[in-house]
């Protein structure tokens, strides 16, 4: 087993993804302590999930989702009273197994959660291309999505991994995709989500036509 230690900056609704980047605007001083300390010895950041219940125990060190994802600091901006805008570029899945630090900032030993990318290889170009394709439709058809969000995206991974974060979803829905050992099988849960959400809108857009154009007449 591939294991790792990392800092550990835990938010309530980001779900990191490898091959994809995140801004933060880090503002806490024991998460400006973290940056800190994570340029002067070029280490990771994983970003976990927050599990129910965070509220009660935020300045502690309250429970997190046992996956979430390490990046790098690839840009950073130094700013008044130590805070900081940073860039993290995602680098692999982690399951946390130990933590190892509770202050001034947690760090734990995660394990290193490879993408599946076994047996893959040739039919994840045609499954990233076509995932592309039905996200810029739906892109087209919702009027309020940005595919300038992944249109630097060229390698099947980031296309798949970078819908999956960029794509309005519930919580629940993307801590799933991010558990999904499989990047061919994140590509079809993927593509069944982006159908449905095309079929709503072409539905939507069918009736819409019915609607009179006076709104007083019923």
């Amino acid at each position: 087993m591939n294991e790792d230690t990392i800092a550990i900056f835990p938010l309530p609704n980001v779900v990191f993804f490898p091959h994809t980047r995140l801004p933060l605007h880090i503002f806490e001083p024991r998460y400006c302590e973290m940056v800190k300390q994570a340029l002067a010895n070029h280490q990771s950041i994983g970003m976990f999930v927050l599990e129910p219940g965070w509220e009660q125990d935020y300045y502690g060190n309250p429970e997190i989702y046992p996956v979430g994802c390490a990046g790098e600091i690839v840009q950073v901006e130094a700013l008044e009273n130590g805070k900081y805008n940073i860039v993290l570029q995602g680098l692999y899945r982690a399951r946390a197994i130990e933590e190892v630090q509770h202050t001034p900032f947690r760090m734990a030993r995660v394990e290193v959660l490879p993408e599946g990318l076994a047996g893959e290889k040739e039919t994840l170009q045609q499954a990233g291309n076509n995932l592309l394709a039905n996200f810029r439709k739906l892109c087209k058809e919702s009027g309020s999505l940005d595919t300038g969000l992944i249109e630097g995206a060229g390698d099947p991974i980031e296309i798949v991994n970078n819908i999956a974060m960029h794509l309005p979803l519930d919580l629940q829905v993307k801590l799933e995709l991010l558990l999904e050992d499989s990047l061919r099988s994140r590509a079809s849960l993927l593509e069944k989500i982006i159908s449905k959400q095309l079929a709503m809108f072409r539905w939507v857009k069918q009736y819409r036509r019915l609607r009179p154009s006076d709104p007083s007449v019923n």
